[in-house]
Parts: C-alpha cells; sequence; structure tokens
C-alpha cells in the first residue's frame, strides 16, 4: 500500500470518528434534561400564595359603622346649662344588640353606671345599683348633677322620649337629695328635661 492510500484511508477513519462524536454529543444533550427540585418549586410557591394573602387588595372586610352619642355633664355652679357636651362614637352594633354596655361606654368618665337598660318604642327604663343610685343621695349638688348627667344624656340617644330610672328593679325611688319618683321628658325646645311626679308614694331605700 503505498503512502497516499495509507492517507486516503487515516482521513476517512477521522471523518467517522468525527460523525460518532457529534452523535453522541446530540443524543447526550437530548436526553440529559435538569429539573428543578421539587422542594423548590413548593417553597416559590408557598411565598407567592403569602404575598396574595397579605396583598392590601385581599381584605376584603367592611369599616364598622359607629353612631355618635352625646354625654351631657354638668355641674353646681349651673343646674339648668351643660357644662359640657362630649361627642363619644360607640359601634351602631354595640348600641343595637347590647344598648347596656353602649350607655355605660358614653358614662364611663362621670363615674356613674347603669344596671340594665331597657327601651321599648321610645320609652326607656335604666336600672342602677344601690351602690350607684348612693352617689345621688351624696348632698343636693350630687343628687342634682348626677341626675342632671344621667338624665340629659339617656334622653338624647337616638329615639329616646321618656325615661324611668329604677334602684334594683324598685320603681317610684326617693333619697334625701334625689326623686325617680316620676318620668323624665326630653323638652321639646332640646333644652334641659321636664320631670313629672307620680301620684305614688316615693320608696325609700337603705343605702
Amino acid at each position: 500500500m503505498t503512502n497516499n492510500q495509507k492517507l486516503k484511508v487515516l482521513v476517512a477513519i477521522l471523518f467517522v470518528l468525527i460523525i460518532v462524536l457529534v452523535g453522541l454529543l446530540i443524543y447526550a444533550t437530548t436526553v440529559y434534561k435538569p429539573e428543578t427540585p421539587a422542594s423548590d418549586t413548593a417553597s416559590v410557591t408557598s411565598a407567592v400564595s403569602s404575598v396574595s394573602e397579605q396583598s392590601p387588595g385581599g381584605n376584603t372586610g367592611e369599616a364598622e359603622e359607629n353612631v355618635e352619642l352625646e354625654l351631657y355633664n354638668y355641674s353646681a355652679e349651673d343646674y339648668n346649662s351643660p357644662k359640657e357636651i362630649v361627642k363619644v362614637s360607640v359601634s351602631r352594633k354595640l348600641y343595637e344588640e347590647d344598648i347596656t354596655a353602649a350607655i355605660n361606654k358614653v358614662l364611663e368618665t362621670t363615674g356613674l353606671s347603669i344596671a340594665k337598660a331597657v327601651l321599648d318604642g321610645d320609652f326607656i327604663t335604666v336600672d342602677l345599683t344601690k351602690e350607684v343610685a348612693a352617689r345621688f343621695n351624696a348632698g343636693s349638688a350630687g343628687g342634682i348633677t348626677n341626675t342632671n348627667i344621667l338624665a340629659m344624656t339617656v334622653l338624647n340617644l337616638p329615639k329616646v322620649e321618656k325615661l324611668e330610672i329604677t334602684v334594683e328593679g324598685e320603681h317610684n325611688v326617693e333619697g334625701d337629695h334625689f326623686s325617680f319618683n316620676g318620668i323624665f321628658t326630653k323638652s321639646a325646645d332640646g333644652r334641659k328635661y321636664q320631670f313629672a311626679m307620680t301620684d305614688t308614694q316615693g320608696k325609700a331605700i337603705d343605702f
């Protein structure tokens, strides 16, 4: 075999080897595809869900509706006109479902509180404990100012026109410096209430 023939054979062998190598490379890149680990995918999904839940647009709740009530504060300097009228914002749901709690929220800065309130149409009955009623009997000034605070605050609740005050369920209670023996009525001109005494003998209680 001449040198020229040997060279042709070597070239042919090299050509075949190159074709085989190229084929192997194509096969390897086609078969082997790197996959994202399942745990990483789960982490990404969890993170996206977390952000979605915290998004401001995800909050579909509505703002709670409030009702503006009024606290009428009186002092011994003027029994006929309030010293100040304080606006107190109370949840409308609370006012409609638990009027006793709503009234106590309005009164919480006065030292007064009620045990129970029952609203029947425009007539409301407010019940006091003996301990609270005793505050009305602490001198004439205390009796008048506390009566003014309670009566005017309650009578200026929405749709309330008349008020009766009881003490631990007892009607027509009287003390040395106060009288609940009657009905408090809202004044037509918006000024101080009117008090109509009953013909019934007042009941005294032991404080």
